[in-house]
């Protein structure tokens, strides 16, 4: 497949004539990342903003004392480090592939050209709009819940309502993303396996058989 014909399977790019179709696709790249491996870091120049094509990453800060934040996973369809086409030269944060994944990488120059078109300017304005919705959700997320109603929340966001799941993200990522640190995940864990909740070995999760008919709802 062509990166036209990639381009237009993305719904970000549906109000782009041609003409910008053609000039965005001339400049524009994918980028394969093994799990673990690292688009960009916190800090470096900032050349390129990304859209995921498939797979998922983790953008998370680091503090002084070397501990991460995790902002968000991002997940197919999302665009990320858009930070760097207004103003900032440097990306600030860092972004991990989580899995396999594959980036569509569109250079700031190319998108500044191309948000010129007031289909792509319309969709990108919305797009900002709904991240700001998502940090507010974000917010009363993690006031409004504990630890362990962010876990089952985030397997349900995630996966679904299943009692038997293969998780990708390690431990320590899925206790950043869930807004806590990993030694308060690991004695969640070790807790929820002691009541007979859960079974987790490697990258299998067992849900105990009826526990999502009970009546606790995590919406």
């Amino acid at each position: 497949m062509n990166m036209q014909e990639t381009l237009k399977k993305i719904d970000f790019f549906n109000g782009l004539d041609q003409e910008a179709l053609t000039a965005l696709a001339a400049s524009a790249r994918i980028t394969k990342l093994e799990s673990r491996e690292t688009l960009f870091n916190e800090g470096m120049d900032g050349t390129y903003f990304y859209i995921l094509i498939s797979g998922s990453v983790r953008v998370f800060k680091t503090t002084m004392d070397g501990k991460e934040t995790t902002i968000k996973i991002i997940y197919p369809g999302e665009f990320f480090a858009e930070a760097v086409l207004f103003g900032k030269k440097f990306y600030p944060a860092t972004a991990v592939a989580t899995e396999l994944s594959e980036v569509l990488c569109i250079h700031r120059e190319s998108f500044r050209m191309m948000i010129g078109n007031d289909g792509s300017r319309d969709a990108f304005i919305s797009a900002l709009f709904d991240k700001l919705r998502f940090l507010t959700d974000q917010i009363h997320y993690l006031n409004s819940h504990d630890v362990e109603e962010r876990f089952f929340m985030f397997l349900i966001k995630n996966f679904g309502r299943q009692y038997r799941y293969e998780i990708s993200l390690s431990k320590k990522d899925i206790a950043s993303a869930i807004g806590t640190i990993p030694e308060t995940f690991s004695r969640l864990i070790l807790r929820l396996t002691r009541m007979g909740i859960i079974a987790w070995k490697k990258n299998t999760l067992h849900v105990k058989e009826g526990f999502w008919d009970n009546d606790i709802f995590y919406d």
